[in-house]
């Protein structure tokens, strides 16, 4: 995976100049709040600049596994947060402050939820030791450019993590690459202790690992072993499948939703992956009866890409013939018709799925755009109303939201919809004429609370980046 050079500079500036401060100030590790601080920084800047899977479903359900692993945690400092990377490269990272980032290609070559929680739990492990505040710690007698490029390394991993590490001669510190590799042992065995009190079976973390050596070619393989995230796989596939052989088995067992995981993983294929590849992977699925429906469910996404929709139509009614009570399904083939300018069709599909799923936010999102389109603006707000309150992470959900407040002339409504929208998108000129413009309205007083406080901070933001301007 190729990273924009923008990137290496972002990661230097957030990671040693926001927060740390002079050389001096890395005699010790850093606090929780600083490491808090730090992982915000680190956030916007992946965020930024990584391209990242948006799709609800799949960072949904990533979310749904990885939280579920923190809840077994006897405690924990950070607010933990999940992404996934539209990346092929077998990799994942987790940044300062819990925020734990997975490339689209790893999940992509598991067969479960299990092997999805082995990675997580191990991400989490590295987040609650604490390994990146350590790091930094015993980096200080490393030069500035050094620890420069040594945090992008840790942070990035991967290809472009160990040419960042390479170019900073970060990896001339024998003591440096150590610690690594003990970071690396001490999140597996945490990370398998968190996996078995999840529930989950430890045999999932070895088959993971073992695929991802198999596959290490695809992680840069040609990359010396030190210089990668996750170091010596064949070595930590042999101590995890003797830690997992002659430890007791959990008590607890744990009902793996493989439907939700497959769906999932189609999901992924079918939106994101090279589309003949995707093919490839859902022919392999339609020949088997257990996803024979996730098969023709993945191939509608994938000719819908293709802009064969009436193909695409048949291949989604093809999977409701075989799964009606799939949702998901049903969701998709809404949006293929909405897509198609079939708005009457994409309603009555919509409905069908709110049946099953009352409070699935995609189908609500879906249904409140059908009313949009429909002139049926007071129905449409509370459609999108309920679908930004399940997922206010939804694309553009306050923008349209914005169109139907303004159709039913609520002004002050709608410019706060669009204020949110121009804010998150990055314009701040924008959301400050949409905040400003709310004001002159009738609003709520929690409301005219939280946009006058969103003003405060976006025309702070607007004068630092006059200063840095000039």
């Amino acid at each position: 995976m190729r990273f924009r050079r923008p990137l290496r500079s972002l990661i230097f500036l957030a990671a040693l100049l926001v927060l740390l401060g002079p050389m001096s100030t890395l005699v010790q590790a850093l606090t929780i709040e600083e490491e808090r601080k730090l992982g915000q920084q680190f956030l916007a800047a992946v965020l930024a600049q990584l391209p990242m899977v948006q799709d609800p479903e799949v960072v949904g359900f990533v979310n749904k596994v990885g939280r579920d692993v923190v809840n077994h945690l006897q405690s924990h400092n950070f607010p933990f947060q999940f992404y996934v990377v539209n990346s092929s490269d077998l990799n994942a990272f987790a940044g300062p402050g819990g925020y734990v980032f997975m490339n689209r290609g790893l999940i992509e070559i598991m067969d479960d939820e299990g092997e999805l929680a082995s990675i997580l739990s191990h991400e989490i492990a590295h987040v609650q030791s604490r390994h990146i505040a350590q790091r930094i710690a015993r980096a200080k007698k490393l030069n500035f450019a050094a620890l420069g490029g040594l945090l992008a390394g840790i942070f990035l991993g991967g290809e472009a993590g160990a040419a960042v590490m390479a170019g900073s001669q970060a990896g001339a510190s024998q003591a440096m690459l150590n610690s690594s590799r003990q970071d690396e042992e001490e999140a597996d065995r945490r990370g398998l202790r968190y996996l078995e009190a999840t529930g989950y079976d430890g045999r999932d973390f070895v088959t993971i690992m073992r695929k991802m050596g198999q596959d290490s070619w695809k992680m840069g393989g040609h990359v010396p072993t030190y210089l990668l995230t996750h170091p010596a796989v064949p070595e930590r596939v042999a101590y995890l499948s003797t830690t997992v052989l002659t430890r007791p088995k959990t008590a607890r067992v744990r009902i793996k939703d493989h439907e939700s995981f497959l769906l999932m993983q189609a999901k992924l294929y079918g939106s994101y992956e090279i589309p003949k590849e995707a093919k490839i992977k859902f022919q392999e699925w339609l020949v088997q009866d257990e996803t024979k429906a996730m098969g023709y469910y993945g191939m509608g996404m994938v000719l819908r890409r293709e802009r064969e929709m009436d193909e695409s139509v048949s291949s989604f009614q093809s999977a409701i013939a075989l799964r009606p009570d799939l949702y998901p399904i049903l969701v998709e083939l809404g949006y293929t018709y909405f897509q198609m300018g079939k708005i009457d069709k994409a309603t009555s599909v919509l409905e069908s799925a709110l049946t099953l799923a009352p409070d699935h936010p995609v189908a609500l999102y879906g249904m409140g755009r059908c009313m949009l389109e429909q002139e049926r603006a007071a129905e449409a707000s509370k459609y999108l109303a309920r679908a930004a309150q399940l997922n206010d992470s939804l694309p553009e959900i306050h923008y349209y939201l914005g169109l139907a407040y303004g159709k039913m002339n609520q002004l002050g409504e709608a410019h706060y919809q669009f204020g949110i929208h121009y804010q998150r998108s990055g314009s701040l000129s924008n959301a400050v004429f949409h905040y400003e413009e709310a004001l002159r309205h009738q609003l709520r007083p929690d409301q005219r609370a939280a946009i006058e406080q969103r003003l405060a901070v976006l025309k702070k933001q607007k004068r630092a980046a006059r200063r840095e301007q000039r």
